[in-house]
């Protein structure tokens, strides 16, 4: 437990500081997405082994590492997305025995959810450089908050299991923690950032709505990641954060919810 507050501490600072900078240079964000994608990716992969898989792994940190930074630029993204893709199957042909398509499907469904989703955040960033700090936190700390609910939650209330065959140690009780945590979250994200960007406007009623439904649609975020390492017979994804496991063991949830809150940017104002 104290390495693992330990860590978060050390994360939380980290993340801060790329946040406050961020809010000033959007390119720094951008950036520290592009690395936060190869870093996801290859945590992702290599839990597959297809780390060793040099046809495979260098082309998919190459495509992980693009997307995200040139999300900001309309339609330029969908240059690296089409030879990615065409790539992939052009592989399949040409290493056809030793290629296998399992494989080749693993890594273009997981690559392309973690790219695609971190490129969502930074379209939210690059188009509205103002809010560029509420649009990142907002993102993290719904499923955050909802994960670190859960978990205390289920540790002193938890009785009844949530998905056993999955997740042993989920529970009902947890999960019901989880998206109340996760809906409170969203309305204290939004009253602190209506103190800190002055006359700004928050919408809290469309804040709760996404913060209730991020709160669950976390909760199948960590439910597939978990269902993804349990096929490849590990505990976590990596060891870059003592306490918590990969980087991707603290993303999943995240990656899940990124595209929520995108998708309801487009249709109403959550903070202007």
């Amino acid at each position: 437990m104290k390495t693992r507050l330990i860590t978060a501490g050390i994360a939380a600072a980290l993340a801060i500081a790329l946040i406050v900078l961020g809010s000033f240079f959007s390119v720094i964000i951008t950036i520290s997405l592009s690395i936060v994608s190869v870093i996801l990716c290859g945590e992702y992969l290599s839990a597959k082994k297809l780390n060793k898989d040099m046809k495979l792994f260098i082309p998919s940190l190459a495509f992980a590492f693009l997307i995200p930074l040139l999300s900001g630029i309309k339609y330029v993204c969908y240059i690296p997305l089409f030879v990615f893709v065409f790539g992939m199957f052009v592989l399949s042909v040409v290493f056809h025995r030793s290629f296998r398509t399992n494989d080749m499907m693993f890594s273009l469904v997981g690559v392309t959810l973690i790219t695609v989703s971190l490129s969502a955040l930074n379209i939210l960033v690059t188009s509205d450089t103002d809010h560029a700090a509420f649009w990142v936190v907002f993102c993290l700390a719904v499923p955050w908050i909802a994960d670190s609910a859960a978990y205390f939650a289920g540790n002193y209330l938890g009785k009844h299991k949530l998905c056993p065959e999955i997740s042993p140690n989920k529970t009902v009780e947890g999960a019901i923690g989880g998206i109340i945590g996760g809906t409170l979250a969203a309305l204290l994200v939004g009253g602190i950032f209506k103190l800190i960007y002055d006359g700004a406007t928050v919408y809290y009623g469309v804040l709760v709505l996404i913060g209730f439904l991020n709160s669950i649609v976390s909760i199948f975020g960590d439910l597939t990641f978990s269902v993804i390492k349990r096929n490849c017979r590990i505990k976590d994804f990596g060891s870059i954060m003592p306490g918590h496991g990969g980087l991707l063991d603290r993303f999943d949830s995240v990656l899940f919810c990124i595209p929520v809150v995108f998708i309801f940017s487009q249709f109403f104002y959550l903070c202007v």
